[in-house]
Formats: C-alpha cells, structure tokens, sequence
C-alpha cells in the first residue's frame, strides 16, 4: 500500500467520524502488517526501538512478518551514563567504550524481549553525540570525524559493514543503503527530523537520503516512511508515567496537516515492551521515569513521504 492510499485511508475516516477516535485511526498501519511485512526499525541509540516502537515490532513479528533493527550508535558518548553506571567521575575513552558495549548487550536482551532474534540486530557503530557533525561538516574523505568521547574516528572493525567506512556522513549513508539493500524493507521506521535530540534528528536525515538515493537506483525499492517521537520538551512526561495509560501527542507540537497514527497495544504486547524496556538497565539509573513513560496502551507514528 502506497503512501499516497494511507494518507487518503487517514482522511477518510476523519470526514467519516467528526470525533475521529483512536481506535479508528489504527488502521492507518493494520493494514500494512502482514507475514508479507518487513520492517527496519532505525534506533539512534539502545532504547529509542524499544520506547518508540516495541509494540509495532512485536505485531509484525506476531503477524509471520521480518523484522531487522539497525542501531546507529552504540550509546556510548552519554558522560552522566557512564558517571552514574560506574561511578566515574572522568571517564577515559576505555570506560565509554565498555559503556557502548554494555548497552549493546542491553539492546539484544531487550529486543530478544520483542522476539527479535540476536541475527536480526544490526550495530553500525557511529559515534554518539556526533551524527550532526557527520551531517553537517564531516561529509566526505578525507577528514574522518573523532569522537571526544571513545576518540574512535571509525566504528569497530567487527561492526562495518561496508569496507574502509569512516566516521564521515557518506560513509554512514552507505551503510544505511547496504542494510537496506540487503534485506529489503517494505515499512521502515525512524525518529522524526522534529525530534529535539540531534542524533535523532540526523538520523532521520541520513535513513531519507538513503531512501532517496536509493529510489533512484532501484526502482522497486520504495517503502512506507514512518516516524516515531522520542524527545520533544517535557512530553511524554507531561502525560504521567503510568502503565497502559493512552499517550497523546504534544500538545504544543505545530499543526503540519499531518496526522498522528495511535497504533493500540494488546496486553501482551505492553506487558513485553515494559520488559524490553527495564532491560536497558544503565538507562533506568539516569531517567527511569522517562523511559517508563512510553511504556502505554499505544504507540504514535506519522507517516512520511519520501
């Protein structure tokens, strides 16, 4: 289903229904879930596929669909992270190294929560704090951007994907049409360019450039855009935090004319995604009541055109 019919699916049940409730506005996505359904989920750090989009990952997953989850970053340049976890008040580029790798292990347990397999996890290894500047400044060779945090200027060998790949933004772009390429995805789903965390923003950015990049050289390659926020000023907190409570979105977010999609959890799905989320266990030490304030009876998505 293209874009183009699930926008006009949307408005239909608008001019259908004055209170447009919620449940209506599921089947905006249901439709798109299938054992045919083959969904990348793209997650700046470890957490952000577990809060934005647990539930729609286990759905697909339920439904007979694949499901891959590309990591940008390891999570490793978060300096109160690594103070909290470890009780380091200068961490060296050692300790935020074994940080990422910590989270690593987090994000498998986590999404194997989801019933995601380990295989089906993709690292890329990309400097935390820094996808802006492989955005904006650090494009191309031969300068490589050098994280101040790990002080790599290249991912770990064991996590590349395209040989010779740099901390640089076509390098990541690359990547990103590699992961694509390979396993196909007919949903692919990222943080929004309106996301107020910079990681989030650019990785919206580079997974649409890759898209369109790709749109030119392979013609049958066009999935449906999905966006889910993460951080937009106090929300969701502003909601509360309570389990399986409804989550609405900002109220003070602009009026694009785009909807917002509320995609509603099953009980098992909730009770799966709070699990998945508990595991990210060096996060809960920072900001447990943020984390836990996505774990509710619905997930939001926007679709977005390519």
């Amino acid at each position: 289903m293209s874009f183009r019919t699930v926008r006009m699916l949307v408005l239909t049940l608008a001019l259908l229904s004055p209170c447009f409730a919620w449940a209506e506005e599921l089947e905006a996505i249901e439709p798109l879930i299938s054992r045919n359904t083959r969904l990348m989920v793209f997650s700046p750090h470890p957490d952000d596929e577990s809060l934005g989009a647990g539930g729609l990952i286990q759905r697909v997953i339920k439904a007979g669909g694949k499901v891959k989850v590309v990591f940008m970053t390891n999570g490793d340049g978060f300096p109160e992270g690594v103070e909290k976890e470890d009780r380091i008040s200068r961490p060296t580029a050692k300790d935020y190294t074994m940080y990422g790798e910590e989270r690593r292990i987090e994000a498998l347990k986590a999404d194997a929560a989801l019933g995601i397999k380990e295989h089906d996890v993709i690292f890329l290894g990309f400097p935390d704090g820094g996808l802006t500047y492989l955005r904006l400044k650090y494009r191309l060779h031969p300068v490589a951007y050098k994280s101040p945090f790990t002080r790599r200027t290249s991912p770990p060998l064991f996590e590349v994907i395209v040989p010779r790949t740099d901390y640089c933004g076509e390098d990541l772009r690359k990547e990103i049409e590699r992961v694509m390429s390979e396993f196909r995805p007919n949903i692919v789903a990222v943080t929004p360019s309106y996301d107020q965390h910079p990681d989030h923003t650019s990785s919206y950015f580079f997974v649409k450039e890759a898209l369109k990049h790709l749109a030119m050289t392979q013609s049958n390659l066009k999935p449906i855009l999905l966006t889910f926020l993460i951080h937009y000023g106090q929300w969701p907190l502003d909601q509360g935090a309570g389990s399986g409570s409804h989550l609405s979105p900002p109220n003070n977010f602009p009026d694009d004319g785009q909807p917002w999609i509320s995609f509603c959890l099953t009980p098992e799905e909730m009770v799966a995604k709070r699990k998945a989320i508990l595991q990210y266990h060096s996060q809960m030490l920072v900001m447990p009541r943020f984390l836990l304030s996505f774990s509710r009876s619905n997930e939001l998505f926007r679709l977005d055109p390519i």
